[in-house]
This record gives structure tokens, C-alpha cells and sequence, in this order.
């Protein structure tokens, strides 16, 4: 066996030895005496606290030789890597690991030398072949002389956080792609509205004058509507005038002459020709009569008939004959026309009442 080999096994026997002893069981051997036995006991407590401390430390904690074989290996590393101490002690750590370094392993050396510890990232593959990314942080412990002996290497699981970056990078960056988009979209959308108000103010030129040519014109039509009110209403005031000569005229100049005649000795037959030609005069009149009709639209042309007569002063025999019915349908005829002029139970003349309509 090798000088190296041989002392790289005394160190591994010497870690292994000293972890049995202070962490898995008690000192076998008593002390020599009581002042030994103290010194022994209070070395023991803490050689044990420590190892404890590195056992539940979630960091993976190892003790390497300067040519990175393993001398201690915690339970932190157990879980992660998946190897027990058992497995990996004495074994090359990053062949067993397969690690990726950052820069060359021998820069990474030079360094550790010079200034006595070196932090980095290292790419590593666990015992069931899924990668790991680790935040590693080595110390060189020195002895007396100062002669390097051991590498204590801390390793921090990071593979989450640094997955969480990229998303978080590649969220980042789709972000910033949709911003620029969005930045193009909203200066496309600007030039449009920057058109769209320039359309907007040569459209509200273009109103403008069309408003000064609508007052102008709504001018004339107002001028014009007045011009043609004045003439409806004369109109109208004309055709009321003339309506109401027809309807005078008719009343005071050829009724009175129908009354006249059947009250003379006719025929029957002559009697029936006088009362249809009362009931057709009545007829032709009754247009002149529509604001009687117009105020009670919810009569029928039949009731508006009778309700013609009745206010010309007819009788009830006497409508009866000129529509030829019997007089008990004109009565019918006018208890309809007072139920719907609202004048039932009302001492209220219905003759009276219609001559009072306009």
C-alpha cells in the first residue's frame, strides 16, 4: 500500500472512529483517573454536539482529503444523494457525484490554497440519476504549520430556487415580449387616433357649415311653417264656415219642408220616400257633425245616428220611422248612449246634453 492511500485510510479510520465514538456510542474504556475523566467526558459532549449539530444540519456536509475523497459524509447527504456514509466512504466525491464545475477543478484548487475556501455552483447526479444543483461553499483546514490537511465542503440544495428563477426569468421575459407587443399595438393605436382626430376635426368643420346651412334653412321653414299655419287655419276656419252654411242651410231650408210634407195626406208609400229622403239628408249632413262622433269614438255608427237625431230634436217614433226600426230599439239604441256618455242614473236630458257638445 501507497504512502497516500495508507494515510488517506488513517483519515477515514480516524473520522469513522471519532464519529462511533462521540455520536453512535458512549467511551468504552474508563479514564485513568477523575481529572482525565472529566477533560475526557467534556471533549466527548462536545465532539458529540457538534457531530449531532452536523447530522441535523438539512445542509450536506463532508469531510474530504486534499485529493476530494470522502472522510465524512452527513445524514444530510444521505437523503439528498441517496448513498449511506457506508457507501461513499473513502470514494472520489465528484466521481461518485459526477460533478460539473464551473471553471477547471485545479483553478477551483489554486483558490482554496490562496484564500482558504471557494463558493460555487455545482451540477451533480444523485444516486438515482436525477440531477442537483448545488450551492457549494469548501474550507481548508490547515494543521499547525499550516500544511493544508481536509476540505470541509457545504453543500446547499438550490435546484428548486434555481428552477423558480428560470420560470420566474422566462415569466420575465414573456412579460417584457407581451410589453413590447403591447407597446407596438398602443403606438399602432395612436396613429390611428391621431388620425381619426384629425378626420373628427375636418368632420366637425364640415358640420359646422352644415349647421350654419340647417339654421338658415330651419329660418325659411319656420317662415314657411308660420305662412302655412295662417293658411291652414284659414282653412279650416273656412271649411268650419262652409260646413256650417251646409249644415244651417239643410236644417232651416229643406227640412223644415220635409216636416211640412209628411205632415200632409201621403200614401204609405209616399211617406216611406219622404222619410228616406230625411234619413239621407241626415246622412249627407252627418260628416258636418264628426266632433259629436270624434268625442265619442266608442259609439257605434249606429248610435251616432240616433245620437244625430236625438240632438236635432227627434223623437223616438220619430227616429224609429226614419231608420225603420221598431221604437223599442231606438230606446235601446239611446240607453247605450247615455251608459256610455256616463249619464245613467242622472237626471240629465240626453237631448240637451248632446246639443251641449260642440
Amino acid at each position: 500500500m501507497g504512502p497516500d492511500k495508507r494515510m488517506r485510510q488513517e483519515k477515514i479510520v480516524e473520522y469513522d472512529v471519532l464519529y462511533q465514538k462521540f455520536f453512535d456510542q458512549e467511551l468504552s474504556a474508563p479514564p485513568v483517573d477523575a481529572a482525565s475523566a472529566d477533560i475526557l467526558k467534556k471533549q466527548a459532549d462536545a465532539l458529540r454536539e457538534q457531530a449531532e449539530l452536523l447530522d441535523l444540519a438539512e445542509d450536506l456536509i463532508m469531510v474530504l482529503d486534499m485529493d476530494h475523497h470522502i472522510l465524512f459524509w452527513n445524514r444530510g447527504a444521505e437523503k439528498k444523494y441517496g448513498w449511506s456514509r457506508r457507501d461513499v466512504r473513502g470514494e472520489n466525491i465528484h466521481t461518485l457525484l459526477r460533478t460539473s464545475f464551473p471553471q477547471s477543478l485545479k483553478n477551483i484548487e489554486e483558490t482554496l490554497i490562496a484564500c482558504g475556501q471557494w463558493e460555487g455552483e455545482l451540477n451533480q447526479i444523485r444516486r438515482d440519476g436525477s440531477p442537483i444543483l448545488v450551492e457549494s461553499r469548501w474550507s481548508l483546514r490547515r494543521n499547525e504549520q499550516g500544511k493544508p490537511l481536509a476540505i470541509l465542503e457545504i453543500n446547499h440544495d438550490i435546484s428548486q430556487r434555481k428552477h423558480a428563477e428560470a420560470m420566474l426569468q422566462k415569466t420575465l421575459g414573456e412579460l417584457e415580449a407581451r410589453v413590447q407587443e403591447r407597446t407596438a399595438d398602443l403606438q399602432k393605436v395612436n396613429a390611428e387616433l391621431h388620425e381619426e382626430i384629425i378626420e373628427r376635426k375636418r368632420m366637425e368643420e364640415v358640420l359646422k357649415r352644415r349647421e350654419k346651412e340647417l339654421k338658415i334653412n330651419t329660418k325659411n321653414l319656420e317662415e314657411l311653417n308660420a305662412a302655412l299655419t295662417v293658411l291652414l287655419k284659414k282653412r279650416e276656419e273656412d271649411k268650419n264656415e262652409l260646413e256650417e252654411k251646409v249644415l244651417s242651410n239643410v236644417k232651416s231650408m229643406v227640412l223644415p219642408y220635409v216636416k211640412k210634407i209628411k205632415m200632409t195626406a201621403l200614401d204609405a208609400t209616399q211617406m216611406n220616400y219622404m222619410n228616406i229622403l230625411e234619413a239621407h239628408l241626415n246622412e249627407i249632413t252627418s260628416p258636418f257633425r264628426h266632433k259629436l262622433t270624434s268625442q265619442s269614438l266608442n259609439l257605434t255608427p249606429r248610435e251616432v245616428q240616433v245620437a244625430l237625431l236625438i240632438k236635432d230634436g227627434r223623437t223616438t217614433k220619430e227616429i224609429a220611422e226614419l231608420m225603420n226600426v221598431c221604437p223599442g230599439a231606438v230606446a235601446l239604441h239611446r240607453n247605450h248612449i247615455r251608459k256610455k256618455l256616463g249619464l245613467n242614473h242622472k237626471k240629465i236630458n240626453l237631448a240637451s246634453h248632446l246639443s251641449l257638445l260642440p
